[in-house]
């Protein structure tokens, strides 16, 4: 899909409040500078995430993108990118300081295991870094494939995970969030939050089979009879983004994110041993 042919206008309540301008033009400064900066080297830019879930809030959460090159970045190139986002982050002109994502060249996206030199801006400066591995997630490349927005409208080939790698890729996050669960200076706000939110969009995935956006997808658990028990945990984090300022979750939440853990635990190793 083509920037151009997305309609993200006015109607769009998730953007309500805020000029759906300023997140075209954000966009189309982001594509002005990266041609100045990346030249021959730029094959597409493609914006997924919330935008192109129509479930994203200026000022809140991040703009994802995923930018795809001819060859290999370097050091002297990821300097320009971590100043370029740098200003992005100094000026807070448009949305651009709400950029966050991925620069990997296009013969990795086919593999994903060749050897490959890229760049990762992450929501903080602390994360920005040269990388050599994927650090995006098999469902980000089912939600690009399926919604995302090329900017240069240029036809890129994604590696096709299958549902068992989906399944595993799933289980893994879960079990990254129950031993973060299980450690004080883990249970920060944010954590649970971002629990939450990888619940429901599991579970959706899991009935529905396709990625819904954090809003669809607790909105979808609130009203399923069968986690009506966690349903104030999803209430609780439905329209709640990055960052959340003084959001505290109670305790009794918590507890109920943990027993929301064990169940969708407990619902991947049956899954997986199917």
């Amino acid at each position: 899909m083509e920037v151009g042919s997305h309609l993200h206008n006015a109607c769009c309540s998730s953007c309500s409040g805020s000029s759906p301008d300023k997140t075209r033009q954000t966009l189309d400064q982001f594509k002005r500078d990266l041609i100045l900066l990346l030249g021959d080297n730029l094959f597409d830019i493609i914006i997924h995430g919330s935008y192109a879930l129509d479930d994203f809030q200026p000022g809140k959460g991040d703009l994802d993108y995923m930018v795809v090159t001819n060859e290999n970045l370097d050091d002297a190139i990821n300097t320009r990118l971590f100043e370029l986002h740098d200003k992005y982050r100094i000026e807070k002109h448009l949305l651009l300081h709400q950029l966050e994502g991925a620069f990997y060249p296009k013969h990795l996206l086919r593999e994903l295991s060749l050897p490959f030199t890229g760049c990762y801006i992450g929501t903080t400066r602390k994360g920005w870094r040269t990388i050599h591995t994927f650090r995006n997630s098999f469902i980000d490349l089912k939600l690009i494939k399926e919604h995302g927005i090329h900017l240069l409208g240029r036809d890129v080939e994604f590696y096709s995970p299958s549902e068992a790698e989906i399944i595993r890729e799933f289980a893994e996050s879960i079990n990254s969030f129950i031993l973060c669960s299980k450690t004080d200076q883990n249970r920060e706000t944010e954590m649970w939050i971002s629990c939450i939110h990888l619940c429901a969009r599991i579970v959706f995935y899991l009935s529905e089979g396709r990625m819904a956006s954090k809003t669809e997808a607790c909105r979808w658990c609130i009203s399923s009879t069968e986690l009506k028990r966690f349903s104030a945990v999803f209430k609780f984090a439905e329209n709640l983004r990055y960052p959340y300022e003084n959001v505290l979750i109670a305790y009794d939440l918590q507890v109920s994110c943990i027993l929301l853990l064990q169940y969708i635990q407990d619902v991947l190793t049956l899954l997986s041993d199917i």
